[in-house]
């Protein structure tokens, strides 16, 4: 059974802090130091338990009037296949647009431009980066 759960800002719970240590510093390299930053007090972060346990999650940070920034979106590694990071993605961007941003962005990680496109984001046309050594493009999704 699929459960999703939302964190307000604030709280930071084992569930989502977990999930983005197994993901983003255990199995991409990222220093935990710089995994967690301010916005992790000051944006709600939503989670996805399966059968009780944390499989997937995200956050949404204001960035702007009217856009918002989805970020931290990860899925367990083990659970991946199963249309868990859709799921995310959709409840993010449902209740981003529920509470007035016009507006989403995200720094996508190259490898998942094409998943980014299937949820309905556009390439913004600015030059591939490095965040934290693992390459990005920024995409843009207008409600």
């Amino acid at each position: 059974m699929l459960e999703y759960k939302w964190f307000p800002a604030g709280v930071i719970d084992d569930s989502f802090r977990n999930l983005r240590i197994d993901i983003f510093v255990k199995e991409q390299g990222v220093p935990l130091e710089n995994e967690f930053d301010d916005y992790d007090m000051q944006v709600p972060h939503l989670v996805i338990f399966l059968d009780g346990e944390a499989v997937a999650t995200g956050r949404v940070i204001p960035y702007g009037e009217d856009t918002v920034k989805i970020g931290r979106i990860a899925v367990k590694k083990d659970k991946r296949g199963l249309g868990l990071g859709e799921k995310i993605v959709l409840e993010l961007l449902r209740k981003s647009k529920e509470e007035g941003a016009k507006t989403v962005i995200v720094g996508a990680q190259t490898h998942a431009v094409g998943f980014y496109e299937k949820c309905g984001f556009k390439l913004l046309g600015t030059p591939e980066y490095l965040e934290e050594n693992i390459p990005h493009y920024d995409m843009k999704l207008n409600f």
